[in-house]
């Protein structure tokens, strides 16, 4: 008679854990993708109420400004938002910066991808689901960094680069910019 090994845990749960901890990400990078529309629409549309306002203003004060530069990139800046918003809503925008950054991996996955090599050739060991567990935190990542990006140049643009708290301001700048460098682009095949 075979003796049945009980272990701590049923693997069929584990199974059935990693199965759903893969389904949810695509249905979070879905709602992402439209959280990512909403804010670079309202962003855009910020840019032309607030150049309506400015319009508005000196109207009613009656201000001759023949200095007209930041209306212009008012207008140029908005608009720009509100079509970068439709290019993520139907995608041509995701196929582009796809293409434009194909070769351009973070150093979190070019370091996964050396150890995956190194743990094949030495050990041959198989990682691959490890891979499948943490390159969707990864492009989790590199999402939060992408959205840092654009409030932080949301924030210089919207005050006529004229920074409140610039220490503030320059931390985020350059934390959002080295969690690009470490987590790449990634989230942008899971925005598809």
């Amino acid at each position: 008679m075979v003796k049945k090994i009980l272990l701590p845990f049923d693997p069929e749960i584990i199974e059935n854990i990693y199965i759903l901890y893969l389904d949810f990400f695509p249905n979070l990078f879905l709602i992402l993708k439209f959280v990512l529309v909403i804010i670079l629409f309202s962003l855009g549309v910020l840019y032309l109420l607030s150049l309506k306002g400015n319009y508005l203003r000196k109207k009613l004060l009656k201000i001759e400004d023949e200095t007209n530069d930041f209306n212009n990139i008012s207008i140029i800046l908005g608009i720009i938002l509100i079509m970068m918003a439709f290019g993520v809503l139907l995608n041509y925008l995701i196929y582009f910066f796809i293409w434009v950054f194909q070769y351009f991996d973070g150093f979190i996955l070019i370091s996964l991808s050396l150890f995956e090599d190194f743990m094949v050739e030495n050990f041959g060991l198989n990682i691959t689901v490890f891979n499948e567990i943490i390159t969707p935190l990864i492009a989790l990542g590199s999402f939060i960094s992408i959205l840092q990006i654009i409030f932080v140049l949301f924030y210089f643009t919207n005050n006529r680069f004229v920074v409140i708290r610039p220490k503030k301001s320059i931390i985020i700048l350059t934390t959002s910019v080295i969690q690009i460098l470490l987590f790449g682009f990634e989230c942008l095949p899971y925005l598809l």
